[in-house]
């Protein structure tokens, strides 16, 4: 075993759950500390993954008392305090409020009046169990992403609780890599006071599972994902329309720790956003060459597998994309300033799993990915006609008789790509006769498998 895979393995072993008397992960701590402050009336008014960066308790409409909510939690996730502790804590800061005992909320959307009672062990109970549940399995996924080297796969774990959900033990012995797209939407918790879990595993663990007979505890194990069988779910308060996973109760149907990922991603893009060009592209010339933007691309392409086997009508809506890709920007480029639209626009210029996979013939490795600043500071450049969309042209022989191509769509004040691909010379020239020229093309000539180094310069 390699030093790295002992690390990961020690690593792994440290940071198990928050448990009584016992300090945070800091990836806990770190997910919870992140939220902004959200109050709303109901659960349904912060929905699916808004919770990775939103921190609400249904019925606090009051700035004031949620804070004191966040404080509380984040003190019982720091110290490693239980529930019984937690409601101390709270009944000692909503007192003074007036918010300890019944009382009347009225809904901001309805004008009517609802009671709330957080002196209620049931009630608070379950504000404590869902943040803190939610704010581990965040963790849990951040760490499985540094440690997944010695550690690849997730085992999904039988609950502890007497009286399981049957649409939960359908999970039970799954076994799928860390980066599976399956984990995006069956990762526990998976409804009000779920107790399931998942466990990290080795090869040779995962090897033994699947090779075992059926265990005492009745556990198939296996390495197929169940089937997700989405059901149609309207929220409410909102009206939207979405596709929930069966067993999972709405609302839980998002992993935490990929809602905290695509929070931070979007946070570096507004980070990157505030630099100075040259520090702007220094930063994300290493963020492309990180094991975290490479397992994004290997994420990107295993969702294209199971995209493209569902119904077209499926694929062809709206709802049918958003339940299916993260669509969360990711930087992979500044454009440069010859190109830049202005003050109001960002240079930064961002990819998502959609862009990078949702095409199976335009499939691009993250080494690839992570050129695109190449081709969009030596390729030529034009303005299509019907969208606007800015066009880059670089060969990749010497006979120019192959290419690559990469467009790229204004979206408010940013930059997206919206597709990368590989094209042949026919293809080209239609496609740059829809376009008008903004900046001829250099003589370079960045070839299949080359990267920056290797690039040439031709006569």
């Amino acid at each position: 075993m390699t030093r790295r895979q002992l690390l990961g393995l020690l690593l792994a072993a440290l940071a198990g759950e928050v448990r009584r008397n016992m300090d945070a992960p800091p990836e806990v701590l770190d997910y919870f500390r992140r939220k902004e402050l959200a109050p709303r009336f109901s659960w349904r008014d912060v929905w699916g993954e808004e919770h990775a960066h939103a921190f609400t308790v249904a019925g606090v409409i009051d700035a004031r008392v949620l804070a004191e909510f966040r404080a509380g939690i984040d003190k019982a996730i720091a110290e490693g305090k239980g529930f019984e502790t937690f409601r101390e804590e709270m009944q000692r800061r909503l007192t003074p409020h007036g918010w300890w005992g019944a009382r009347d909320v009225v809904d901001p959307v309805t004008g009517k009046a609802k009671r709330v009672d957080f002196s209620v062990p049931q009630r608070l109970e379950t504000t404590f169990w869902s943040n803190m549940r939610a704010a581990r399995a965040a963790g849990q996924w951040d760490r499985a992403q540094r440690t997944k080297a010695a550690l690849p796969f997730f085992l999904y774990v039988r609950t502890t609780s007497a009286h399981p959900r049957p649409n939960h033990l359908r999970f039970v012995g799954v076994i799928l890599p860390v980066d599976d797209p399956a984990w995006s939407w069956m990762f526990p918790p998976n409804g009000w006071g779920c107790k399931c879990s998942v466990r990290q595993i080795s090869l040779g663990q995962r090897d033994r599972y699947l090779e075992g007979t059926k265990g005492e505890d009745g556990v198939w194990y296996t390495d197929e994902a169940p089937p997700r069988n989405d059901k149609r779910f309207v929220n409410k308060r909102t009206g939207e329309v979405t596709m929930v996973p069966e067993g999972i109760d709405p609302g839980w149907h998002t992993n935490p720790g990929v809602g905290r990922a695509k929070t931070l991603g979007q946070q570096l893009v507004e980070r990157l956003g505030e630099q100075e060009p040259a520090v702007a592209r220094a930063m994300t010339r290493r963020f492309v060459r990180t094991d975290g933007f490479e397992s994004f691309v290997w994420r990107a392409h295993q969702r294209e597998e199971q995209w493209s086997k569902l119904p077209a009508a499926t694929r062809a809506t709206a709802a049918g994309r958003r339940a299916h890709w993260d669509d969360a920007p990711m930087p992979v480029a500044v454009l440069p300033a010859d190109l830049a639209g202005g003050p109001a626009v960002t240079s930064i210029v961002t990819a998502t799993d959609y862009a990078v996979a949702h095409n199976a013939s335009h499939a691009m490795t993250a080494f690839e990915w992570a050129r695109v600043q190449q081709l969009l500071d030596v390729g030529e450049v034009r303005r299509r006609r019907r969208d606007d969309a800015l066009q880059v042209f670089l060969p990749r022989s010497a006979d120019r008789s192959a290419w690559w191509y990469v467009i790229l769509h204004r979206d408010g004040d940013r930059w997206r790509i919206g597709t990368q691909m590989r094209a042949g010379a026919r293809y080209v020239a239609k496609e740059k006769e829809a376009g008008l020229l903004l900046r001829p093309g250099g003589s370079t000539v960045i070839e299949e498998g080359m990267g920056e180094i290797a690039a040439e310069e031709r006569p």
